[in-house]
């Protein structure tokens, strides 16, 4: 089983950050609730990159409510807030497309100061 824990340690490791999210997308989107929960519950380690542990944290967020069960404590530890008060863009994000994020980002992202894609965990 996959989770969130696992994706910063192999993350941290080296393996592409995005490519781990994806396939933890893949395999959440097909568990049972008692599983996902499980996926979501052990907290990320410290990571590099300073906006993946707050990335993370919104995707826990967001699984745990869209799947209607109550999300993990640790995604409000202060750790999981982007630091410093710059907002991080998704897909490098200028322009228009930055005030877009701004408007689309789901609230669990514009939380933690992340605009991305409405659908940035959708898997097809």
């Amino acid at each position: 089983m996959d989770s969130i824990h696992n994706i910063s340690i192999k993350a941290n490791m080296g393996e592409d950050f995005y490519l781990l999210l994806g396939d933890f997308l893949d395999e959440f989107y097909k568990a049972s609730q008692a599983i996902k929960a499980m996926m979501l519950e052990e907290p990320p380690e410290d990571m590099l990159v300073a906006e993946y542990v707050p990335f993370l944290a919104a995707t826990a967020h967001k699984l745990a409510n869209d799947n209607r069960f109550a999300p993990p404590r640790w995604v409000f530890d202060r750790r999981c807030y982007l630091p410093g008060g710059e907002p991080f863009f998704g897909c490098k994000a200028q322009g228009n497309l930055r005030l877009l994020f701004m408007f689309i980002s789901p609230p669990e992202f514009k939380h933690r100061n992340l605009f991305v894609d409405e659908n940035v965990l959708v898997r097809v």
